[in-house]
């Protein structure tokens, strides 16, 4: 399972808001992280069309409904952000992609 950090108690809105910020800010920073590989990949990778790897996008989307059923949270959801997420990627790595290479 992924760690996390444990929630405190919540018995207010205000309670329940300072959770949500926090978490949110929790998942920009992740998602910095995320897009470092990003830029790392367009780095390492040679050819421009493979930045596009759809066997790699269906393995992280199938490993996203595994974990979202292990967490208990909707599959269906999170697999249409994650779709988003992934599309989002690949055009921020072509765009990093044709950056480092002056196209």
């Amino acid at each position: 399972m992924i760690k996390t950090t444990p929630l405190p108690p919540m018995e207010t809105m205000t309670d329940v808001r300072e959770q949500v910020d926090r978490i949110d800010g929790e998942l920009i920073a992740l998602m910095t992280q995320r897009f470092a590989c990003m830029d790392a990949a367009a780095r390492i990778k040679q050819d421009r069309n493979a930045v596009r790897d759809e066997g790699r996008k269906a393995q992280v989307l199938e490993n996203v409904k595994k974990l979202a059923a292990t967490a208990g949270i909707p599959v269906p959801t999170m697999a249409a952000i994650w779709e988003i997420l992934i599309e989002t990627s690949i055009s921020y790595e072509l765009g990093k992609w044709d950056q480092l290479r002056d196209k």
